[in-house]
């Protein structure tokens, strides 16, 4: 029988003892040649298996996990949060070489996991990091840490895309957010009511501002 010169991505998966999903990303990452079918549908060309044997080898992951409050921490929402990165790193076949906890806000810049996550990645010591959505990692400049890691070779992936929400509710959120770490800082155990404060002027901002778009829609609906 004549050798096939295309294979099915499961094929070349099965020979190679991937998952077909790591094929996929090796096309996606320009790893592997592929062609298209009319149906466009992915066919890898046979001597691509050949280059590829002895080239295999399970990705190394770092997986980075991160609660704000000890009391999340207590709850078990930081165990919880490692064991979906551990059984998705799992999937992916990647192989676990670090599991970074913590417990701090988001926007805190003297974080030791993130720092500890910098230094690997600066070592080239893995090829991919792994994190549950962007804002486990860093609040604001989640881009800019993704084109950093891809110069030293390390794909930052997530597992979740962020809820889309309006653009209001994500200003106030994030107002919140900055708001609750820098009164923290100053004041201490009072940080949660000047937190309430701000929150309660907020809102109230935002009621307002709703209120006063709804009055203009009125005003020019016509009679």
């Amino acid at each position: 029988m004549k050798e096939k010169q295309y294979l099915r991505p499961v094929e070349v998966a099965r020979q190679l003892g991937v998952s077909v999903k790591t094929i996929q990303r090796w096309d996606k990452a320009g790893l592997i040649k592929t062609v298209r079918t009319t149906g466009n549908q992915r066919r890898i060309p046979a001597d691509e298996i050949l280059r590829l044997y002895g080239q295999v080898k399970e990705p190394r992951c770092v997986l980075y996990a991160r609660v704000s409050s000890v009391r999340q921490e207590q709850d078990g929402n930081l165990e919880r949060q490692v064991a979906r990165l551990v059984a998705a790193a799992t999937e992916r076949n990647y192989h676990i070489v670090e599991i970074i906890r913590e417990q701090a806000s988001s926007i805190n810049e003297k974080r030791r996991g993130v720092k500890k996550l910098l230094t690997l990645v600066e070592r080239q010591a893995v090829d991919v990091a792994l994190v549950e959505y962007p804002d486990r990692l860093v609040r604001f400049g989640f881009g800019y840490l993704e084109q950093a890691f891809s110069w030293k070779g390390v794909r930052l992936e997530i597992l979740e895309e962020p809820v889309k929400q309006e653009a209001t509710t994500e200003l106030v959120n994030d107002l919140l957010m900055i708001v609750t770490v820098f009164s923290g800082r100053l004041y201490g155990h009072r940080a949660k009511k000047v937190q309430k404060c701000i929150t309660s002027a907020l809102h109230e901002c935002l009621q307002a501002e709703e209120a006063s778009g709804a009055s203009s829609q009125n005003d020019q609906t016509p009679a």
